[in-house]
C-alpha cells in the first residue's frame, strides 16, 4: 500500500432529521458529522453512480441509529488520504425479513424523501434457517469500497474492525436500562429477549455472496431471494464469538 489506512468510527445516535434523500451529500446540512458525510460520499459513488441505484434509496432512517466506519487511504503518488470505503452496523430491532420474491424500490409518492427519526417496534419475525425470529441481531450493510481502492484489503479490514469493536462492546447494542422494549403487540419484553449474543445478518447482493462466505457468513436458505433496486439479494448470517462474561 502507499500508506497505512486509517479507520474512523461514528457512534450513534446522530441527528439526521431533515436529510433530503433526493440530494447528494454535498448539498446536505453542514451540521452532518464528517465521518458520516464521508461514508455517504463513498456510498453514492459505489451504489448510485457505479451500480445505478436511486439516490433516494441510499440514506435511510437506520443511518441515525447505526454504527459507521470509514477507512481512509492514499493512492500511489498522492499525499493526502481520502475516504475509500465504509460499512455500518444496524442494531436490533429491524423490519421483518423480506419475503421470498419480494421487490423493493423507493417510491417518492409513498415515502417522504426527507428523513426523520422514527422508532421501530420489536417484532416476532418468521423463523428462518439461522434465525428463530426472536433473537436480536446486528445487520451489517452499506459495505462499499471505491473502485480505485479495491484489491488492497480495505473491505476485509472494515469488516474485521467493525466485528472486533462489536465483540469488545456487545452491551452497546442492548436497550438502555431505563427503556422497556415492547413487541409489535405492545407486550413488554424481558431483558433476556433483547440481549445481543453475537448474531449478525447481511442482506447481500447475490453476486457478492461468495465474498461474504469467505468472511464466515452462510446463506440462509429459509429467507429465500428478493430484489432491491432490481438487484437480487440473499440473507446471510454468522455468529461472532463474544468474550466470556461480556453477554447480557
Amino acid at each position: 500500500m502507499a500508506g497505512s489506512p486509517i479507520i474512523c468510527f461514528q457512534e450513534p445516535p446522530m441527528n439526521l432529521d431533515g436529510y433530503d434523500r433526493s440530494l447528494s451529500v454535498s448539498k446536505q446540512p453542514i451540521a452532518i458529522p464528517n465521518v458520516f458525510r464521508d461514508a455517504m460520499e463513498v456510498r453514492e459513488e459505489v451504489f448510485v453512480k457505479e451500480q445505478g441505484c436511486s439516490i433516494l434509496m441510499e440514506a435511510d432512517p437506520d443511518d441515525a441509529r447505526s454504527c459507521h466506519w470509514v477507512v481512509y487511504d492514499k493512492l500511489p503518488g498522492e499525499s493526502t488520504a481520502t475516504a475509500a470505503g465504509t460499512l455500518r452496523l444496524v442494531p436490533f430491532p429491524h423490519d421483518p425479513h423480506p419475503l421470498p420474491g419480494w421487490s423493493w424500490d423507493f417510491d417518492p409518492e409513498a415515502e417522504d424523501p426527507v428523513m426523520a427519526s422514527k422508532p421501530i417496534s420489536y417484532v416476532v419475525d418468521r423463523a428462518t434457517a439461522y434465525h428463530d425470529g426472536k433473537e436480536p441481531y446486528l445487520k451489517l450493510g452499506r459495505w462499499a469500497v471505491l473502485k480505485e481502492f479495491r484489491g488492497r484489503g480495505l473491505a476485509n479490514l472494515l469488516v474485521k474492525t467493525a466485528f472486533d469493536w462489536a465483540k469488545k462492546n456487545p452491551k452497546f447494542f442492548n436497550p438502555p436500562l431505563d427503556v422497556s422494549p415492547r413487541d409489535q403487540a405492545g407486550l413488554t419484553m424481558d431483558a433476556n429477549q433483547t440481549v445481543w449474543r453475537g448474531l449478525v445478518c447481511i442482506h447481500a447482493q447475490e453476486y457478492i455472496a461468495p465474498s461474504w462466505a469467505k468472511l464466515g457468513f452462510k446463506i440462509d436458505e429459509g429467507m429465500g431471494k428478493w430484489t432491491e433496486a432490481g438487484i437480487p439479494h440473499v440473507g446471510m448470517f454468522q455468529r461472532l464469538m463474544l468474550p466470556e462474561g461480556t453477554e447480557g
